[in-house]
């Protein structure tokens, strides 16, 4: 966090001196001096100053916003301790044609701040002018390539004009995601009503965002609950990339990094986020008051090992306990997609949740692989007539009896199966599994013109069925979908 302390000048005795005739002159007399011996000798001291509220690695701005009033002091300060590429100084026609101590204010704010008068472009708006300050602000960033939605390199200066101005630009510093800096003061002249001369002092104006970024953050957790995780990533990255203290919502995003990748079964890319996330989330949460965190901290490690064993899943397990993480993971993925309403995608989940289940069984206890089945395995553990009674099952009318051949699909991988092993797969599972195909096959990922959504209801059943068949082979299977259940912030 920044340091409360304030660093001001330690003024030279030469520049004390300079300091007490300002501090005994008449308003005119001071302008004078200020212009002619006090601002050329402080600016460059002044540009030495830390940034008072700036948090450690703040990046200095390159590109310089000023509203200029009557007074003008503050924009020729700023503008030394910035030491811009490129500046704009946006004024009404009275405060850009003064002459202080006899000067034009433009020239007079090039030279005290040490820039050439090129450099600083300027801009006549009214007096209610907010809406030509922001086409002003807009235009200025177009010219010099600053991108308008992240201007983290550009700084905006409201100190020298009037309230309405200083607001407009201020409110387009922010929308512009740009640094707000202030000259303060530490001492200031009651009888005349001004800051001392030398006391002057650069500060970062706090970002809303520190304070009320909590409001930010609750439209990443709203977006994350209902399972859009690319959402949540791109609103926590919007926000780290405005606040100068970012560590929260960049947490945000590795955690919606990580449950995004699971959810399409990048597994190793979700380990890396969400390990990240973890140790972010253990270090920072408790002093950053993360509202979201304990939520995440309390299922993170389980689905870390988790997301590390389904990485580990061979392509040809070696045992059904092996292999079954990967089919209980389809169908944790099933139940989170019907939840936020995405009914087809659940069903074709739920579909590919049967079809590797029973491609691992027939792999395990027979040893027929899905891509080229040895058939003479099984050999005489077939009964024909319960193939052919499973086949009719499966495909109605248009049942043909056919010899063993071809790859294991869903249908004959099925069809085999239940003939094989009727404690796994029963006569009375293939009219609903059946049903998972014939709805799976016309919703609008898949066969026909016309797509044909399907009921949700529906789909939960199916999805109850599939899960009562693995059941009987993994024992408790609720326990094992609740331990890939993702957190709800």
């Amino acid at each position: 966090m920044p340091d409360n302390a304030v660093t001001t000048v330690d003024l030279p005795p030469e520049l004390r001196e300079v300091q007490a005739r300002w501090l005994a002159a008449s308003r005119a007399e001071q302008e004078r001096i200020y212009a002619a011996e006090f601002g050329p000798a402080f600016a460059p001291l002044f540009a030495k100053l830390p940034l008072h509220g700036a948090p450690p690695g703040f990046a200095h701005p390159t590109v310089l916003i000023s509203v200029l009033g009557f007074s003008w002091q503050p924009v020729a300060l700023l503008a030394a301790w910035v030491k811009p590429h490129h500046m704009l100084v946006l004024g009404t026609r009275e405060s850009l044609l003064q002459c202080p101590g006899g000067e034009p204010v433009i020239p007079l704010i090039a030279r005290v701040a040490g820039l050439e008068r090129e450099s600083i472009e300027t801009r006549e708006v009214p007096d209610a002018g907010e809406t030509e300050i922001y086409h002003e602000v807009l235009a200025f960033l177009e010219r010099h390539g600053v991108d308008r939605r992240n201007a983290t390199n550009v700084a905006v200066d409201p100190t020298g004009g009037k309230k309405s101005m200083s607001v407009a630009a201020g409110l387009a510093a922010y929308l512009a995601n740009a640094r707000m800096l202030y000259v303060d003061y530490g001492e200031y002249d009651t009888a005349k009503r001004i800051p001392v001369a030398g006391t002057e002092y650069p500060r970062l104006l706090a970002n809303p965002l520190e304070v009320f970024g909590d409001l930010e953050i609750e439209r990443v957790r709203e977006a994350f609950n209902r399972g859009d995780y690319d959402e949540a990533h791109r609103l926590a990255k919007h926000l780290a990339d405005r606040m100068d203290q970012r560590r929260e919502p960049d947490t945000l995003a590795l955690v919606a990094d990580g449950y995004g990748a699971w959810s399409r079964f990048q597994f190793q890319n979700g380990v890396d986020a969400l390990r990240s996330a973890r140790d972010d989330a253990k270090r920072f949460a408790t002093r950053g008051g993360w509202r979201w965190a304990p939520a995440f901290l309390k299922l993170v490690d389980a689905h870390v090992d988790a997301l590390g064993t389904l990485v580990g899943v061979a392509e040809r397990p070696a045992s059904l306990e092996a292999g079954l993480p990967m089919v209980c993971n389809h169908l944790a993925a099933a139940h989170r997609t019907l939840e936020t309403g995405r009914v087809s995608q659940a069903l074709l989940l739920t579909y590919a949740a049967i079809e590797r289940y029973v491609g691992l069984c027939l792999w395990i206890l027979f040893g027929l692989d899905n891509d080229a089945p040895d058939y003479d395995r099984i050999g005489e553990q077939l009964d024909p007539d319960r193939y052919h009674e499973c086949g009719k099952k499966l495909c109605g009318r248009n049942y043909e009896r056919r010899e063993l051949e071809g790859k294991l699909q869903y249908t004959n991988g099925l069809q085999l199966l239940a003939a094989l092993k009727p404690d796994l797969i029963r006569l009375e599972d293939l009219g609903p599994l059946k049903g998972i195909a014939e709805k799976r096959n016309h919703c609008e990922f898949e066969h026909g013109f016309v797509p044909r959504v399907p009921d949700a209801v529906q789909v939960n059943g199916f999805l109850a069925r599939a899960e009562e068949i693995v059941q009987r082979t993994c024992g408790d299977l609720s326990t094992r979908l609740d331990a890939l259940r993702f957190p709800k912030l």
